[in-house]
């Protein structure tokens, strides 16, 4: 998906490792109860298999080659949704540039759902 070159020579990052990546530090906020699939594709995929790690993640690239992503998450109940939602947006960005030095320009996060 995003290749990047440095004076090591290439580097081909996946779109698998980006959205386990993003999996995995937004799994870390606080006030976030899971990741919804978005759209009919993923949700028929739910029906028939246990749900992948990149469920509820939209990777977009921009035309300067920075990436947009969406998130589709569940927030606990009694949380602070823009806390958490800004919470998420920051810790997702700073491990993605710090990790792959892939620029981010915007994460929106969408909660599609509150679990108590």
């Amino acid at each position: 998906m995003k290749l990047i070159e440095n004076h090591l020579g290439e580097i081909f990052i996946t779109e698998r490792y980006i959205k386990s990546l993003i999996a995995y530090n937004v799994g870390e906020c606080i006030g976030v109860a899971g990741m919804n699939g978005y759209g009919l594709k993923q949700k028929i995929k739910s029906l028939f298999r246990r749900p992948d790690k990149g469920a509820g993640i939209i990777i977009k690239t921009d035309v300067n080659g920075d990436l947009i992503i969406d998130l589709h998450i569940t927030a606990s109940y009694g949380t602070n949704i823009s806390t958490v939602a800004h919470s998420i947006e920051d810790k997702v960005k700073y491990a993605l540039e710090s990790e792959t030095h892939v620029k981010v320009r915007r994460v929106n996060t969408f909660v599609d759902d509150m679990k108590a």
